[in-house]
């Protein structure tokens, strides 16, 4: 392990290169605390050291406590008397990928979370699962009694509205109340059911608009007949005809005598990325459906990030019709906004966000959930459910490490 003039501030950019200590902690249950506690250094400085090579230059005598703890070990004694490896073979390079394997502690916290990927771009792999529990040591630690990113909105005021999430309402509102064809795209996590919900009970509210909401769970088998259904069912109480020809003029039917009453009526459709082009091809066809000059159906698809395949032109020439018709709105993370959207979830709970995290952990999480592209362009990865259980996982790594809050050493550390 070469030895880098380096402090532990900009360690944090050394490549991921681990070495075989690392290995030998995770096989013998070695926690990265205990080597803390034998060389006085702390857990942020023990985790670069087996991750990225990292030098401690004020702990001039770490290796030899690091040896020294470890020939107290039968286990590990027993694990280098295995692979025919001395000592010092401890600081060589690993030669393989440990990111995603679980580390040896005392935590309780949920450590699969580090084997499930969401994301992978460029050199990074952002993982989450849809839960990560803050631990009760680590609850008490900081003195909160409720997780503040566990079951968050409960009302319109629980749900952080950035400049672009507005944005997406307004066009989903207007795409109901005019008659739209509009697409909402964004990955796993990124907000899209709290702003349909949002919407759904906006018109509700507003008492003009007759929301269509098909819940049929698969979205591959939804088809012409299935919207149909869906349509007729929610527009009125007749049982849908038997044959697609009289459902298709009951449905054009229902939709003018609900529009003379003064009613707008919308389909919204989740999962949409799971439609087939055919599917997508016929809702072109109820989009079109008129009273006159008057479109009668709005449309608003939800859908992850595949959507944007389906409505790639180059892709699928065959869907132009709907492409060059559809409105598509996408999701960005919350970078920039990191600060007040953890406020918020702190604020559910009645806590004081500087409390837990320090000011710099902010930036910290926004650099830890950022990745770049084949072009060097930089791509946040800071969604709703990603940046929650990022921020769980640096409250349960703060405690582990004794820190009073959620420092910017914390949350690199993680």
């Amino acid at each position: 392990m070469a030895r880098l003039k380096v402090n532990e501030q900009t360690a944090y950019e050394m490549a991921f290169k681990p070495i075989k200590l690392k290995e030998l902690c995770i096989d013998c249950g070695i926690s990265q605390i205990k080597l803390g506690n034998a060389t006085n250094l702390s857990r942020a400085s023990i985790n670069l050291m087996l991750n990225r090579g990292y030098v401690p230059l004020e702990r001039q005598d770490f290796k030899e406590k690091i040896q020294r703890e470890l020939a107290g070990n039968p286990k590990a004694m027993q694990w280098l008397a295995e692979r025919n490896l001395a000592m010092a073979d401890i600081w060589q390079p690993l030669g393989k990928d440990l990111r995603a394997i679980a580390p040896a502690g005392r935590s309780i916290r949920t450590w699969e979370t580090r084997r499930k990927p969401v994301f992978a771009t460029g050199n990074e792999i952002i993982k989450i699962k849809e839960v990560e529990m803050i631990s009760q040591e680590a609850m008490k630690h900081f003195k909160i009694f409720r997780n503040p990113f566990y079951d968050d909105v409960q009302k319109d005021s629980d749900i952080f509205m950035s400049e672009e999430h507005r944005y997406i309402e307004a066009a989903m509102l207007d795409s109901a109340r005019h008659s739209g064809f509009l697409a909402v795209i964004g990955e796993v996590g990124s907000g899209k059911t709290v702003i349909r919900r949002k919407i759904m009970e906006q018109l509700k509210k507003d008492g003009d608009t007759i929301v269509i909401f098909p819940e049929i769970i698969d979205k591959t088998r939804v088809n012409f007949s299935s919207i149909c259904d869906a349509i007729i069912m929610d527009l009125s109480e007749e049982p849908p005809k038997r044959t697609l020809e009289a459902k298709s003029r009951q449905v054009k039917k229902l939709l003018q005598e609900r529009a003379k009453q003064g009613f707008r009526s919308v389909l919204i459709l989740e999962e949409a990325h799971d439609l087939t082009v055919n599917t997508l091809k016929y809702l072109k066809r109820f989009q079109e459906i008129e009273d006159g000059y008057r479109k009668l159906l709005g449309i608003i698809l939800l859908g992850q990030t595949e959507l944007n395949n389906l409505l790639d032109e180059s892709r699928h020439i065959e869907m132009r019709e709907v492409i060059r018709r559809i409105q598509t709105c996408e999701i960005k993370g919350l970078n920039g906004n990191m600060k007040e959207y953890l406020k918020l979830k702190f604020k559910r709970i009645n806590m004081n966000i500087a409390d837990i995290f320090d000011e710099g952990a902010f930036a910290a999480l926004s650099d830890r959930l950022t990745t770049k592209d084949r072009r060097n362009k930089a791509i946040s990865h800071a969604y709703p459910l990603v940046v929650n259980n990022y921020a769980a996982r640096a409250m349960n790594m703060a405690f582990e490490m004794g820190e009073k809050k959620v420092t910017e050493a914390v949350v690199m550390a993680i």
